[in-house]
């Protein structure tokens, strides 16, 4: 209910802090507050505190003068910078804000993580959900201070502290300049036509609204439970437009967890598999998406249910896409269309982004080619968001094509702002 919480958005002034102050204020919240170490974007409507988060002082004292009963807590460093501002942003100044909430009695916490903290870089990442374990050896040190922030945060979860942590995966949208502008240099220099691997690699990417709408649900559902005979209701499927929803059905894949597949099940699987089905047939599937609330689908009704907090939830768009129509749907938006495609192997594609590495550190220059970005082009990396339809209600709002006509519009409004402001200094 609105007016229920005086909240503090600390990075409120960042992409995704920005799109959460506007989504409270557009729902009529009038106790709306921004930690952030500079101010921008916003009027009146919200007071500011200026501040370094791995500063406790600076923390307790916007906690302190904003009253603050619900803290959402996004500040964290872009990609690209070095460790110790990981290590002092995401580690440290996490630890600032949970001991500061204790302190001064803040009862709710959402933590923005990232769908990065169980990816290592080598595995492929094929519709996981939260009880995928962290990687033994993280990707890199963003990842590895977020993981290690999301823990503390979950671990701080208690009856005077109630926590939760969204992990968003690629996230876009107005405000991201970092994606964008990436995508952008490719067509700028002609190389639009190349592609690394043979795009049959799935993909997450998550309308920064729908991101911010799901932490407005996390924070207003933390002190609730899900009932358990829930667990055991039928629950719509997102398909590709999000213009209508689906139920999923087979002979094999019944409604809810699957935990006892019977003879009949286990038959029909198998006539699938060896081929021996009509084109008709539903495909059979013995373990399916719901298996993860198996053991809730199988608790007796009480009254206190699940809990919401001290939980990770995965949060994406539920529309995974090829990597490279992605890239090629970004690029329609400005009007572009590769005249052909030229498909390059992975193999030469890394030989190629190592020999770009070396050459960058011999000019001394950022490279725009490198072995990371050519694993990211071509492994499979999208998630399942199950839980977090369950558990907060949460349905993307926005879909794919929708946001990228949002995202590219944007753009377009930014890149005429700095050509007219290029004109006005040439004057």
């Amino acid at each position: 209910m609105p007016g229920s919480e005086s909240y503090l958005v600390v990075g409120g002034c960042g992409f995704l802090g920005r799109h959460i102050v506007e989504q409270l204020l557009a729902r009529g919240e009038t106790q709306v507050s921004v930690f952030d170490i500079v101010q921008r974007h916003f009027d009146s409507n919200v007071t500011f505190y200026i501040g370094d988060i791995a500063k406790p002082e600076d923390v307790t004292n916007a906690l302190k003068k904003s009253n603050a009963t619900a803290v959402i807590h996004t500040a964290s460093p872009a990609h690209g910078g070095k460790p110790e501002i990981y290590e002092l942003v995401n580690v440290t100044g996490t630890r600032n804000i949970i001991d500061c909430c204790l302190d001064l009695g803040v009862k709710k916490l959402v933590y923005t993580s990232s769908a990065g903290v169980i990816y290592d870089g080598a595995m492929d990442i094929v519709s996981v959900d939260e009880r995928l374990p962290y990687p033994t050896k993280p990707l890199d040190a963003y990842n590895r201070t977020k993981a290690e922030a999301e823990k503390m945060v979950l671990d701080a979860n208690s009856e005077e502290l109630a926590t939760c942590a969204l992990r968003p995966a690629g996230i876009f949208g107005p405000g991201d300049r970092q994606m964008i502008n990436g995508f952008y240099q490719v067509i700028q220099n002609n190389q639009t036509r190349f592609q690394i691997g043979d795009n049959l690699n799935v993909y997450d990417f998550t309308y920064v609204g729908n991101v911010a709408y799901a932490h407005l649900l996390a924070v207003d559902k933390l002190d609730q439970r899900y009932p358990y005979m829930s667990f055991r209701e039928p629950i719509a499927s997102i398909d590709m437009s999000l213009g209508a929803h689906r139920v999923p059905t087979s002979d094999a894949h019944p409604l809810g967890p699957n935990a006892s597949p019977s003879e009949a099940d286990r038959l029909a699987a198998q006539r699938f598999a060896s081929g021996q089905f009509e084109e008709a047939d539903q495909r059979p599937v013995l373990r399916n998406r719901m298996d993860q609330f198996g053991p809730q689908a199988n608790l007796e009704d009480d009254e206190e249910g699940y809990p919401i907090a001290g939980q990770a939830f995965f949060i994406t768009n539920g529309e995974p896409i090829y990597f490279w129509d992605f890239a090629r749907a970004i690029w329609s938006q400005f009007g572009h269309t590769p005249p052909y495609i030229i498909a390059i192997p992975v193999a030469i594609g890394l030989i190629l982004a190592t020999l770009a590495e070396a050459f960058s550190k011999l000019t001394g220059k950022e490279p725009g080619f490198t072995r990371f970005r050519v694993a990211i082009a071509t492994q499979q990396k999208y998630h399942d968001i199950e839980k977090a339809r369950r558990l907060l209600g949460y349905e993307p709002q926005v879909g794919l094509a929708d946001g990228l006509k949002k995202w590219t519009e944007w753009y377009k409004g930014e890149l005429e702002k700095q050509r007219g402001t290029e004109t006005e200094k040439t004057k």
